[in-house]
């Protein structure tokens, strides 16, 4: 009993750890004897499935990694004098030639894909298509494939706001 006194030496703490997992791999293994050959159906399945999610876990946190944007800070511009003989605009005030945009915009084909807030849809797909388009929900887990068809200067719709 004098081995069990209350100052803990290394030898008692490794001695209580070693008991301990001993204790645990006792606890681990099955009453019975099943081999794996007696393994529950859906607990082989999980196996080969866990590989999978992964691998997409791993590839998405790649490539998040990859997308981030570089920052780069650059020098202060200074401020823009106004033109010489241009009317001076109070804060806030805009002329209309200032209030025009700098490009027309193209004409719009209401058929085009996207247009008017419809969605993209394509019935057949080649197989150069149909790779183009699972390379593009590996790489930005989203259809790149229809993104690049959809044009940025598409009408969206009618406004569904509700009205202020």
């Amino acid at each position: 009993m004098r081995f069990f006194r209350r100052r803990s030496s290394p030898l008692k703490v490794a001695l209580a750890g070693a008991a301990f997992l001993i204790f645990l791999f006792i606890l681990q293994k099955e009453p019975g004897g099943r081999s794996e050959a007696g393994e529950e159906r859906w607990l082989r399945n999980i196996v080969p499935g866990k590989g999978q999610v992964l691998g997409l876990m791993l590839g998405a946190v790649h490539n998040l990694r990859d997308s981030m944007p570089r920052l780069q800070i650059g020098a202060p511009e200074p401020p823009r004098e106004p033109l010489p003989g241009s009317p001076p605009c109070p804060a806030g005030v805009y002329t209309a030639a200032e209030l025009r945009p700098f490009l027309e915009r193209p004409p719009q084909d209401p058929a085009s894909p996207g247009a008017d807030g419809k969605a993209f849809r394509k019935e057949r797909w080649s197989a150069e298509e149909a790779r183009e388009k699972e390379k593009g929900y590996e790489k930005h887990c989203f259809n790149a494939f229809a993104s690049d068809r959809i044009s940025l200067q598409r009408a969206l719709g009618p406004d569904s706001r509700p009205p202020e």
